[in-house]
């Protein structure tokens, strides 16, 4: 198993040696997540990017009461995520300012129903951790950990 672990890591650090720059660590992850976990009620859509592949998982923030369900001080202890995994490993977290979901009954398919999140708010909660390399604009915020 160490042997295993070895290799991811050796794995890993090679991964995160081809991007260009980095900008978050453990304890910075770990405060953006607690500000949105105290934010919960404005956070209505969260997607992680992860270093491996091109997939958006969702991400939901829980109240800050249960924020040590879902999160420790090194990454995600949530599998809904595909994880558990480390911060380390997360390129970006995305709060889109829209969203469509379908509505499929039976054989038919009802109007869909879109969501909306104030991502300027989201940025302006986050914004109390000090710098953060983020994209908003008025589809998206991102918060990256690599770029």
């Amino acid at each position: 198993m160490i042997d295993g672990n070895l290799k991811y890591e050796a794995r890993l650090a090679k991964k995160l040696d081809s991007f260009s720059g980095r900008y978050m660590n453990n304890s910075k992850w770990a405060k953006l997540f607690r500000v949105l976990s105290q934010h919960d009620d404005v956070v209505k859509k969260c997607l992680i990017k992860d270093v491996w592949d091109n997939v958006l998982r969702e991400l939901k923030i829980p109240p800050v009461d249960e924020y040590q369900m879902v999160f420790n001080e090194k990454g995600i202890n949530d599998t809904m995520t595909g994880g558990p995994s480390s911060f380390k490993e997360i390129e970006w977290v995305e709060f889109p300012s829209e969203w469509t979901v379908n509505r499929p009954m039976g054989q038919q398919m009802l109007e869909p129903f879109t969501y909306y999140q104030d991502i300027l708010e989201i940025s302006n909660k986050v914004a109390v951790i000090g710098e953060l390399e983020i994209e908003l604009t008025s589809e998206k915020l991102i918060v990256y950990g690599y770029k």
